[in-house]
C-alpha cells in the first residue's frame, strides 16, 4: 500500500470511529464535511474533523518530503551536503538552505 493509500485508509479509519463511535453512545453527529443543524457536533466530532484534516495535510507533507529528499541527494552528489546514516535529507537540506540564506 502506497502512502497515498495510507492516508485515504487513515481518513476512512477516522470516519467509521466516529460511526462506530455515534452508535455506541446515541449521538447523532454530521459526517466530515456535511453542515447539518440537526446533528451533535461536539468536542468528538469536532476532534475527528480536526483529525481528518490534519491527516489530509499529509498528501501536501508527503510530496515536500520527497522534493526535498531528491534535492538532498542532489546536493550530496555534488558535496555541497553530507548525510550521514539514519539522518534525514529533509532536514540538512532546510539547514543548508537557512545557512547559505542568513545574513553574515
Amino acid at each position: 500500500m502506497d502512502s497515498q493509500q495510507q492516508i485515504e485508509r487513515g481518513i476512512e479509519l477516522l470516519k467509521l470511529c466516529q460511526e462506530l463511535q455515534s452508535e455506541k453512545d446515541g449521538i447523532d453527529r454530521p459526517a466530515f464535511g456535511v453542515i447539518d443543524k440537526t446533528k451533535t457536533l461536539d468536542s468528538f466530532a469536532l476532534d475527528v474533523q480536526a483529525a481528518i484534516v490534519n491527516m489530509g495535510s499529509l498528501y501536501t507533507l508527503f510530496a515536500l518530503l520527497e522534493s526535498l529528499t531528491t534535492i538532498g541527494k542532489k546536493l550530496e552528489a555534488e558535496g555541497k551536503l553530507s548525510v550521514s546514516g539514519g539522518d534525514s535529507y529533509a532536514d540538512a537540506v532546510l539547514s543548508y538552505f537557512k545557512s547559505s540564506c542568513s545574513p553574515e
